[in-house]
């Protein structure tokens, strides 16, 4: 879902006649670790992405696609090759004119020829680009696709060839004019600061809000005390502050929808007790989702049964049309937990090593409920923290018994392929790694179904018998879909904030 808090603008432009500032202070909550959009998946990068750099399409909360650097598409008979059009006159932030090429190239480098292999698995499917003029080209699929320009319009930015190659190591470290969003960075301090100025020759029109000041504040008192105080204009709202703030008519404020779905990983691939999947299943069974709703997100997020959030996420279902399918949904039942253990020959419990925990905001209190309910049916767990980066490699290196994390899924479920492919000892020599290491040939011949149906019955159908897979297997227990709580100046326009993220661009000032 969107907001929309005061008329919505025209795809033509931001006002800027409105009376009042012009600046707006923001904070991250964590370092920004790289400029490159091609090479991250944090999702505090992907915020200040969203205002630097743009993509092909925008795909909205709907899951359609809005025209920003291409102006349409059409997708030929075949269903593989897509005639893409970019719009005449789009402005890099070094003055240099978009074209196909550089369109083409940046495509092309960040699912095949760079050395990016995080950002690959997110855009299944890609086989080839080819330049036809100067604002026209074409994307070519291995098979037909449904979602492929969904994709690549929602991960690969759109970048100036020349800038980003004549930089070379420096891509990602120092700020380079290479984007051609609707501010460019200014300062860039990424362990402090960050400031950004408009893009004067932004292809919509100039932004209304000049300048954006970003602070790096890691703790959420701190956060809370610089909005209270008048030193942020915009935050995230700390869980546990939110019905204080939401009473307060000082505020404005929005309890957003996302996609986000938080969940535990468990390893499955060693060979020991975590890869029988009656002991997963027990897990699954033994957790408290409620509870875990209340003690880790204060009570504003939905509790989450299933991977994919129904609400939101083409490809997700209800616990009554799951049930109804005769699909497992995991209701909190110890009882049915132990019998699980029993049944896989741990009748007393075992010691499961240990949860890998990112550090801060709700993650440590999801973890302390799960070592909790886990104690409940006899196995025992201990908490290891670490960061969020720390974290995220460890993941890709399958170095963690359990381990808690989460991601925004996109508008259709296909994203979570990147989590549940078939990763063979090719693909692993290769470079490639997933989250879970599966090498699950019936799991990865439903998840392709899925990608390469063009009906969306057909694929509907398809979802579900995913669903009936994922939750057989257990391979990730979800928690909750979380919502995030906004607060704003009393004078901040916040004219849309999209699922997941907002965009500086559509906020302006009474």
């Amino acid at each position: 879902m969107s907001l929309t808090l005061m008329v919505l603008l025209s795809f033509s432009g931001v006002s800027t006649a409105a009376s009042g500032r012009d600046d707006i202070n923001l904070s991250l909550n964590q370092v920004i670790e790289t400029l490159n959009p091609f090479n991250v998946s944090s999702i505090v990068c992907t915020q200040l992405y969203c205002q630097i750099y743009d993509v092909l399409f925008f795909q909205n909360d709907a899951g359609e696609l809005e025209p920003r650097l291409a102006e349409s598409f059409e997708l030929a008979e075949d269903n593989v090759t897509y005639t893409v059009h970019l719009r005449d006159g789009v402005k890099f932030h070094n003055g240099k004119k978009l074209t196909a090429e550089d369109a083409a190239w940046s495509i092309d480098y960040a699912l095949k020829s760079g050395p990016y292999k995080m950002i690959r698995p997110k855009v299944p499917g890609y086989k080839s680009v080819k330049v036809i003029d100067d604002l026209t080209f074409q994307i070519v699929s291995d098979g037909p696709n449904p979602t492929l320009l969904n994709n690549i319009s929602i991960w690969v930015n759109i970048l100036c060839k020349e800038e980003v190659l004549a930089a070379g190591e420096k891509f990602g470290i120092e700020w380079i004019p290479c984007g051609a969003g609707p501010y460019v960075i200014s300062s860039y301090n990424p362990d402090t600061e960050i400031e950004l100025k408009a893009f004067e020759d932004y292809y919509q029109g100039p932004a209304s809000i000049k300048k954006v000041n970003y602070k790096i504040l890691t703790d959420n008192n701190t956060i809370t005390v610089a909005f209270e105080s008048g030193e942020l204009d915009l935050i995230v709202v700390p869980t546990a502050a939110w019905t204080r703030f939401k009473s307060n008519s000082d505020y404005n404020t929005y309890l957003s929808p996302t996609n986000h779905t938080s969940f535990f990983h468990i390893n499955s691939i060693r060979g020991d007790v975590l890869s029988d999947k009656r002991v997963r299943q027990a897990f699954s069974y033994a957790m408290d989702r409620e509870m875990m709703v209340i003690a880790a997100y204060d009570g504003i997020a939905q509790t989450a049964y299933s991977l994919f959030n129904p609400s939101s996420v083409f490809g997700g279902f209800t616990v009554e049309e799951m049930e109804k399918a005769g699909i497992p949904s995991y209701q909190y039942d110890p009882e049915k937990a132990k019998t699980l253990l029993a049944e896989a020959g741990y009748p007393n419990g075992f010691d499961a090593g240990k949860i890998l925990c990112i550090s801060g905001s709700y993650w440590e209190k999801m973890s302390t409920v799960f070592q909790a309910n886990l104690a409940d049916i006899g196995v025992k767990v201990d908490i290891e923290v670490a960061d969020s980066a720390s974290c995220r490699a460890r993941r890709y290196d399958q170095d963690y018994d359990i381990s808690n994390t989460g991601t925004n899924f996109t508008p259709e479920a296909t994203y979570g392929y990147i989590y549940f492919k078939y990763l063979s000892d090719e693909a692993r020599k290769a470079g490639e790694r997933t989250e879970l290491g599966l090498k699950d040939r019936e799991l990865d011949d439903v998840y392709r179904k899925v990608l390469t149906e063009m009906n969306r019955e057909k694929r509907k159908a398809a979802y579900l018998d995913l669903n009936r897979l994922l939750q057989d297997r257990m391979y990730t227990i979800p928690t909750f879909h979380k919502a995030i709580p906004y607060a704003y100046s009393k004078n901040l326009v916040c004219d849309e904030i999209n699922t997941n993220y907002y965009y500086i661009y559509k906020f302006h000032w009474k």
